[in-house]
């Protein structure tokens, strides 16, 4: 996009701005808040682009240009069909922002955290204390592949950049409930330093 001069009727790309949504309680998803005129131009040199993950591979990137609106990068676009996670927003001159984002899948998950409480006449006790529906997006980090002395050991590992309102820790249960990885996984590692988004690293081991 030329970022000399700004033609109006070059905002013709038809989006939806989305923010995170709490209904019922613990269920989250993406809900569309307004409407937007835009310019979308996607990326043609890298089709990973957008670094929208500080610990997995990157995605396929576009720019966006808008006019000036309450944005932030807890928000993100729908483009037709696509997801847009917003990784920057810049202004430009007084009228317009750019914006930096990655095209992205999000894929429903459920997080659920079980925790020892105390039971009658004081025994420890096994209970649920999380459950949360979220939309969270995939990214591959490694898959590492260990032979040992009876059997070998397959084990898959992603990057799951959630949004900041979801606190996951290390041994939560992550079920990715579509697309091609779906699976039940563990929390492994977190990573929460971000002021935008968090990211964990989800791991699936299983006997091959």
């Amino acid at each position: 996009m030329s970022r000399t001069s700004i033609d109006a009727g070059k905002l013709r790309d038809r989006l939806q701005v989305l923010e995170l949504t709490e209904a019922p309680a613990g269920t989250w998803s993406w809900q569309s808040v307004r409407a937007a005129r835009g310019q979308v131009e996607l990326s043609t040199s890298d089709r990973r682009s957008n670094l929208f993950s500080s610990v997995g591979i990157g995605a396929r990137g576009a720019e966006v240009l808008l006019r000036r609106q309450a944005l932030s990068l807890h928000s993100a676009l729908r483009w037709g069909e696509q997801h847009l996670f917003l990784t920057s927003i810049v202004p430009e001159g007084r009228l317009h922002l750019r914006l930096h984002t990655a095209l992205v899948e999000p894929m429903t998950c459920l997080a659920v955290r079980t925790e020892d409480t105390v039971g009658e006449g004081g025994r420890p006790k096994a209970a649920e204390t999380l459950r949360l529906t979220f939309p969270g997006v995939l990214t591959e980090k490694y898959a590492r592949y260990e032979r040992e002395e009876t059997h070998a050991e397959n084990e898959t590992s992603y990057v799951l950049v959630t949004p900041k309102v979801i606190q996951l820790r290390s041994g939560d249960l992550v079920t990715v409930q579509e697309g091609p990885a779906k699976g039940v996984y563990h929390v492994a590692v977190c990573h929460v330093l971000d002021a935008w988004k968090n990211e964990y690293e989800i791991v699936w081991r299983g006997d091959v």
